[in-house]
């Protein structure tokens, strides 16, 4: 009988063990979810937030191939400002001012 309540033991525990993983799992993938969600909102908030900036100052009337020419000054700039930079904009922000230190320096 010990060695029946011995292995009956285990295979209760890995049942229920089994039981939480499946269930911590289910929880880990709808926090996921819900943080998706949350900075899926947060993104659509600060969407709405630029663009009523820019009618704001009437930036919406010049041509979209000013902004594409622009651009690349307004992301250093952004980058500059302490805004979190896209990893695309962190080689640009690195290799325009390492010229601009050196020849300050000199």
């Amino acid at each position: 009988m010990s060695e029946a309540n011995t292995t009956s033991k285990p295979g209760r525990k890995a049942g229920s063990l089994d039981e939480e993983i499946q269930k911590a799992a289910e929880k880990l993938r709808r926090l996921q979810e819900r943080q998706r969600d949350q900075q899926r909102k947060e993104r659509e908030r600060n969407q709405k937030a630029v663009l009523e900036l820019i009618k704001a100052e009437r930036l919406d009337v010049v041509p979209a191939d000013q902004w594409k020419a622009a651009l690349p000054k307004i992301k250093a700039l952004l980058v500059e400002d302490g805004s979190k930079p896209a990893e695309p904009a962190k080689p640009v922000q690195k290799t325009q001012p390492e010229p601009v230190t050196a020849e300050a320096s000199q």
